[in-house]
């Protein structure tokens, strides 16, 4: 594992940490976007603040390494695809299902690329953590039920949402391993990606006559928090990928999905926590061998 060059078991502990922090922040910017009237607003406003956060990363750390730039051109159209598929099944289905299942094949996928890819070996027992860790999250759907609104649509949109993160987290594993600066890598891809969604949602927006002025008064201050929380978060996770192996960084990360679940049922009032209780136990037994592997 990448850690092994790192030291000590306290570093371990420490990125642990800071991955599942971003991951319960992560469930909180979703929850952000899932709350407002208009998602697409939403979307719109939370990629532009990633972009000037973005800006402000490139312009302080610099351009990444030319050898990172061709991982980070895929990831740039990997996280552009991403958006538009989880705005729309946002659109079309409930947070508590449609988040459960987008990250949760994540980690297998994830897993199974860095084997591929990169050349990573996991344990016997960090496999079975990062099975347990997927098997929990995707029970978290099927324990919803099946009658959650947009149906079918809203579940493949979250299953083409879930191939999307694994595919771009593994490309930014590899490539952020290219590009010696984390904090220039990360600002890069954030200014790209998010001024071309933010572009594409403007555009066609400006299709809808004065549905922007009229919307913007509600939506402005869930975005810009979304949008800080957003460009947080991945930025600890594309640090922690430089020191944790990829496959681990994705099922700690993907935990969010829990937390995304029970923020559905609280706050949005989708499905019954109790049901979550027995996908809870199984996702913090994944994350224990994870950990203590």
């Amino acid at each position: 594992m990448v850690l092994a060059a790192t030291g000590t078991s306290q570093a371990a502990d420490f990125v642990v940490s800071v991955v599942l922090l971003a991951a319960i922040a992560h469930a909180g910017w979703n929850l952000l976007v899932k709350l407002g009237d208009d998602q697409v607003l939403a979307f719109l406003l939370l990629n532009a603040t990633s972009a000037v956060c973005g800006a402000v990363m490139w312009a302080v750390a610099g351009s990444p390494h030319v050898a990172a730039w061709p991982y980070l051109a895929v990831s740039v159209a990997l996280h552009v695809a991403y958006n538009l598929a989880l705005l729309n099944s946002y659109r079309l289905g409930d947070l508590s299902r449609v988040y459960p299942l987008a990250r949760g094949l994540a980690p297998l996928l994830v897993t199974g690329g860095a084997a591929l890819v990169a050349g990573e070996r996991l344990s016997t027992v960090q496999l079975a953590g990062v099975a347990v860790v997927a098997g929990g999250l995707a029970s978290l759907v099927w324990l919803g039920g099946a009658g959650s609104p947009g149906g079918g649509r809203s579940v493949l949109l979250a299953v083409v949402t879930g191939v999307l993160v694994a595919a771009y987290s593994l490309c930014d594993g590899l490539g952020i391993r290219h590009a010696h600066d984390t904090v220039g890598y990360a600002g890069a891809l954030f200014v790209i990606e998010s001024c071309i969604i933010v572009a594409g949602l403007a555009s066609w927006r400006r299709r809808v006559p004065g549905a922007l002025p009229r919307a913007l008064p509600r939506e402005w201050l869930r975005g810009v928090l979304g949008g800080a929380l957003s460009v947080a978060t991945y930025g600890a996770v594309l640090w922690a990928q430089t020191r944790l192996a990829l496959g681990v960084v994705s099922a700690l990360r993907e935990t969010s999905a829990l937390v995304g679940a029970l923020l559905g049922a609280v706050f949005l009032h989708e499905g019954s926590a109790r049901r979550r209780v027995v996908a809870a136990f199984l996702v913090c037994a994944g994350v224990a061998l994870l950990v203590v592997a």
